[in-house]
């Protein structure tokens, strides 16, 4: 694993790290990281791809894990069009100038997964693997869970970020700290039905735009990520043929899943080697 710092048009620095293929590469692939997760996250799980012929790139949103300016978040702009726009876009365009001749492949966790279809330079992914991205508009939500997410994004959200000048994501528990301009626009798309599609223009988006292979997984017992909210964002890759997964803890033995469990290390033998078959299956059909 090789560490790397890029800088940004958006004037700021993001850290990354480069898992280089220790057999002869097959593809580049950028993994897109959930909001408030820190790359460090899927670092084994980079490096099982990494084993199995890839080079891979993970890296931390700008105000998120190693790319955090200052110790405090108060005072650093950016937004969550930025990390897609500025952030993605410069780790997409880094590492396909470092590989030229590979072909890229993107994976989205959550936001990631949103994300991928504003940068310019996804349209070079010959595949996008979706792992629990969705909309995230709150009333995809049912019962119980409606109302949290009514809490969160009316309340909560707002109001914490505006006391401390950034959203206090580990002193809640919840996540990393996140800087208030991504919070501020990430609530406005939660609390609009059509989440950001309303924003922008055609020109702007890329969703319908990127050829090739789409897989998209969503998990039965996953808070955070309804199933029906990850078939809306799913159908904005207009372009793209789709292999869809929805996967039911019971069906692998397991008691749950959720959001984040797709990437733990336990479940190298079933998850991971799964979405290493749906990545090689499609390579076989491209090459």
């Amino acid at each position: 694993m090789q560490a790397g710092v890029l800088d940004t048009p958006a004037g700021y620095k993001i850290a990354f790290k480069e898992f280089a293929g220790i057999k002869s590469i097959k593809d580049i692939v950028i993994i897109v990281p959930a909001t408030g997760v820190k790359q460090s996250y899927y670092f084994k799980f980079a490096d099982f791809l990494r084993n199995n012929g890839y080079v891979v790139f993970t890296f931390d949103y700008g105000g998120i894990g190693e790319s955090r300016k200052y110790g405090t978040l108060k005072g650093f702009r950016t937004s969550a069009t930025a990390w897609a726009k500025n952030d993605l876009e410069a780790v997409i365009r880094f590492a396909t100038g470092k590989y030229p001749g590979l072909s890229l492949v993107l994976i989205g966790h959550s936001i990631g997964g949103q994300l991928i279809g504003l940068a310019p330079s996804s349209v070079q992914a010959r595949q996008v693997i979706i792992v629990a991205a969705q909309n995230g508009y709150w009333k995809f939500w049912k019962g119980g869970a409606r109302w949290r997410m009514l809490f969160n994004w009316y309340f909560l959200f707002p109001v914490i970020t505006k006391i401390f000048g950034y959203f206090p994501g580990k002193l809640l528990g919840a996540m990393e700290d996140l800087p208030s301009g991504m919070v501020a626009e990430w609530r406005k798309w939660c609390t609009t039905p059509d989440y950001f599609f309303s924003d922008y223009d055609r020109e702007s988006l890329f969703f319908d735009k990127i050829r090739g292979e789409l897989t998209v997984y969503s998990i039965a017992d996953d808070d955070f990520a309804p199933e029906e909210a990850v078939d809306w964002l799913a159908g904005r890759y207009k372009g793209m043929s789709m292999n869809r997964k929805h996967l039911v803890p019971a069906d692998f033995g397991m008691d749950k899943i959720g959001h984040f469990g797709m990437f733990r290390s336990t479940h190298k033998d079933s998850f991971w080697n799964m979405m290493l078959v749906d990545m090689e299956q499609e390579d076989n059909m491209v090459k």
